[in-house]
């Protein structure tokens, strides 16, 4: 079957809930294909709904079953993942997610990380050529352009120092959830085992 590009980056990352940066890093990386139609990019359907798949599981939440005490008493004493070997497999099927979407995370903010000290250093850089040039008309015109350079630079380190506390704040969001809903399975599995 062909493929169907008719997706644009800019209503895949609405609907994925994340930004057209993301989509770009997703193309770069080959995680998504694409094709480009007067300027336009699309955007393959299928890799897009499956992504779509891969996010709602991700983020789906348990339902937890309120129990009495006297349905407990009838239970047999089996623990919870040999009783439900669904229910572990799908555990450790969000526990694997987890670790690779931290694991990218982790990636993304080193990747910016040495983008700031590139641009760190092309600021020293800058500033040391600005005392080191001689013709005052070409100082004056050259210190121009070196500061807004320089100031354009600033604007990108900000941003990205901005970007990467939004992705800690994130991830510590994430890793929240994640120990909460870790400590809910543990307290129905404990529960059960009662």
């Amino acid at each position: 079957m062909a493929k169907m590009y008719t997706i644009t980056r800019e209503s895949a990352a609405q609907s994925l809930g994340i930004s057209t940066r993301t989509i770009d890093r997703y193309i770069r990386n080959g995680k998504l294909s694409y094709k480009k139609v007067a300027n336009k990019v699309l955007l393959e359907k299928e890799e897009v709904r499956a992504l779509q798949n891969d996010f709602a599981a991700l983020h789906q939440e348990f339902d937890s079953e309120v129990i009495s005490s006297s349905s407990m008493e009838t239970r047999s004493s089996t623990p919870l993942a040999a009783s439900n070997p669904q229910l572990e497999a799908i555990i450790d099927q969000k526990i694997e997610k987890f670790f690779l979407v931290f694991k990218e995370k982790d990636k993304m903010m080193e990747e910016k990380n040495k983008i700031i000290f590139v641009l760190q250093q092309r600021i020293g850089e800058l500033e040391s050529e600005l005392k080191h040039m001689i013709a005052l008309p070409d100082y004056t015109k050259e210190k121009q352009e070196a500061i807004l350079e320089k100031q354009k630079l600033e604007e990108k380190i900000t941003q990205l120092k901005h970007s990467i506390k939004n992705e800690k704040s994130k991830n510590l969001i994430f890793i929240g959830l994640s120990f909460v809903f870790l400590v809910v399975a543990l307290f129905i599995f404990l529960k059960n085992n009662n």
